[in-house]
């Protein structure tokens, strides 16, 4: 009997195209995402820091900060759309850096005694899944805006594939390269950068063992050298002090140390998130099933056991990276729905999705192995284990990048654009607006400093004046602002006499916050999405004749804010208008004007309907009577940001 034909081999085209769709799929993905709009969080922000090459908000992240300001170079769109084409870039180079792992791994899985049929299909089962551990939400929401995450997860897994080295590098060659990649991660992000830094340990340390205490010796000058040079970028902290767009200003040691340490924002971590530690862990594993899919978590959970059985080493330390990623998340706390958290999981989806190539290797392999019928299964029963156990898998990156598209609509989106125009329609010139959400402060910088609107109005960044040398910047801009800058500096917050003294020179618009608004209440006017400070306590009678007018701007804002593309998935739409709904409710309460209060409530309970706060003050204002209300029980805690 003539022997079985030979199995095919992959071809040359698909060999030579498979590699290069690893990069273009996820780097068109990402450019998909992207839009105009200057976006949420912090991504305003941050493309205003890099249209100016000014220091961001801590860390300071100074390497995203010198690449993305060459990103705005490009003659195309906003400057928040050329920033996310930077995103875009670093989604395709990391599905590059996933099919040049799970390539050797499905390979090593794949090869046995015996030969396995259709193996000319090998290259598209690894794109599969490169594409797969780079095409889930976690990944490319950090994309389709204004974000450092892309950058920090291309570093992490650049840094990931040095230590693995399926092509064969020298452990010296790793060991420097791991330097350099985990330095530079350090200089963008250095808390992902630390979740790839155990792999990178790993190789210094296999380098130290295998020539000996003198050969360590001389190899940490060059060490030394390379972690210098990834650092290096925080030089231009200090360098763009005086920079416009500089959010800190680094002038000192001690400026430097503040700002790397991410002092700013140690309350908003660990035992300072809302929940437990268990909960945290489940949303960080909601996360990563989202962005994988199930089957595609459940098939990298299986691939490492099958690489850890058949004794593939580097993928361990795929499997460490990802379990120091969801632990390390988890233990700092996890706001769900903030895609800024989802960031830190970037290295953590990148290497589990690599590792569902170990499964579906194996599970080729085994349906390859198995006897004949009838002690195996039948030749239609094998087809049907390969379509469910091989192919399915590999698949799944269509759901996940299609789901990916359509969860990051609102990033395409113009809303943040209607609410700043929104902010800035109602403020008279020379005017003076004390921002206190951060988001809030955000936009309107990149207003002033990228679109250039509105260069005669003053915004203080309420939560950044304790900054280093934010003080410095508001007064030089501005010496009328003496009074409050004072108040900063003597209390941590502006006091009403300060921005009375304020308002008899300039016009004053107040953002309603729960820090200010008890204090607040007696001397302001609803004015657009703002109220004015008067220099004098205002009347009831004042309050009712500006509240028409108001309430309807806030109603035509809601209503333009719900035609905006993806404002049914962008939960920061409805928060902004819950926001701004709730404290004039609790403004007008206290004022007395309980009519214009209960139209307030019904639009925060449009949103919100069983909020504790707009309950209770919606049953206080249906009671009879008149006259003010205590509102002090129904204002909550200012919400913290990531």
């Amino acid at each position: 009997m003539a022997d079985p034909p030979p199995p095919a081999e992959p071809s040359a085209l698909s060999r030579d195209l498979a590699p290069v769709l690893s990069f273009t799929i996820p780097a068109l993905v990402g450019a998909l995402a992207g839009g105009n709009s200057m976006g949420f969080y912090d991504a305003p922000e941050l493309a205003s820091c890099a249209a100016g090459l000014g220091a961001s908000h801590p860390p300071g992240h100074p390497l995203f900060v010198a690449v993305a300001a060459v990103a705005t170079l490009a003659p195309i769109g906003t400057v928040a759309l050329r920033v996310t084409f930077l995103g875009a870039l670093c989604l395709g180079l990391m599905g590059r850096l996933a099919y040049g792992l799970t390539l050797p791994l499905a390979t090593a899985l794949l090869d046995g005694p015996t030969p396995v049929r259709h193996r000319r299909w090998l290259p598209w089962l690894a794109l599969g899944h490169a594409l797969g551990a780079v095409l889930g939400i976690a990944l490319v929401r950090q994309t389709s805006r204004a974000e450092v995450y892309a950058l920090a997860g291309l570093l992490a897994a650049a840094t990931v594939f040095i230590s693995a080295a399926p092509n064969g590098w020298s452990l010296a060659t790793r060991a420097r390269l791991g330097v350099l990649t985990l330095s530079l991660g350090g200089a963008n992000h250095h808390f992902i950068a630390l979740t790839a830094a155990p792999v990178a340990l790993l190789s210094v340390l296999e380098r130290a063992r295998q020539g000996g205490p003198r050969a360590a010796l001389r190899a940490l000058a060059p060490w030394a050298a390379l972690g210098a040079l990834g650092l290096a970028p925080y030089a231009l902290l200090g360098l763009r002090a005086r920079a416009a767009a500089s959010i800190v200003r680094v002038r000192t040691v001690g400026d430097l140390v503040w700002t790397v340490s991410a002092r700013a924002f140690q309350k908003n971590t660990g035992g300072g998130v809302p929940g437990s530690f268990r909960e945290h862990l489940l949303a960080v594993m909601d996360w990563i099933g989202a962005s994988l899919t199930p089957l595609g978590l459940i098939a990298a959970a299986a691939g490492l056991l099958v690489a850890s059985r058949r004794e593939i080493p580097w993928t361990r330390r795929l499997g460490l990276v990802a379990l120091v990623g969801m632990l390390a998340r988890a233990a700092l706390g996890f706001v769900a729905d903030n895609p800024d958290a989802a960031g830190y999981l970037v290295p953590a989806v990148f290497c589990l999705g690599v590792l569902g190539a170990a499964f579906t290797g194996q599970a080729w392999r085994s349906i390859e192995d198995a006897p004949p019928p009838p002690e195996g299964p039948s030749g239609p029963s094998r087809t049907l284990l390969r379509a469910v156990l091989v192919v399915a898998p590999a698949v799944t990156f269509a759901w996940a990048g299609l789901s990916s598209l359509r969860d990051t609509l609102g990033d395409r989106g113009d809303a943040t654009e209607v609410m700043t125009a929104a902010d800035l329609a109602a403020v008279p010139p020379r005017a003076v607006i004390l921002a206190y959400a951060p988001e809030t402060a955000f936009r309107l910088r990149y207003a002033q400093l990228v679109d250039g609107e509105r260069p005669d109005v003053t915004v203080i960044p309420a939560p950044f004046v304790p900054w280093p040398g934010m003080t410095n910047t508001l007064l030089a801009r501005d010496a009328a602002l003496l009074p409050v800058v004072r108040d900063f500096l003597s209390h941590g917050s502006p006091r009403m006499a300060g921005l009375l003294d304020l308002a008899t020179r300039r016009p004053v618009r107040l953002e309603l916050d729960p820090h200010n608004l008890l204090d607040a209440v007696p001397y302001v006017l609803p004015r657009g999405t703002f109220v004015e400070v008067r220099t004098e306590p205002t009347t009831l009678t004042a309050v009712r004749a500006t509240a028409p007018a108001h309430l309807a701007r806030v109603e035509r804002l809601r209503e333009a804010l719900a035609l905006t593309p993806g404002a049914d998935r962008e939960p920061r739409i409805a928060e902004y208008v819950l926001w701004r709904a709730y404290h004039d409710a609790l403004f007008f309460a206290a004022r007395g004007a309980r009519s214009e209060a209960r139209a307030a409530v019904a639009t925060a309970r449009r949103i919100a309907p069983n909020a504790r706060e707009l309950v209770g003050l919606a049953a206080v204002l249906d009671a009879q009577g008149e006259g003010p209300v205590d509102v002090a029980p129904f204002v909550v805690r200012a919400p913290g940001r990531e």
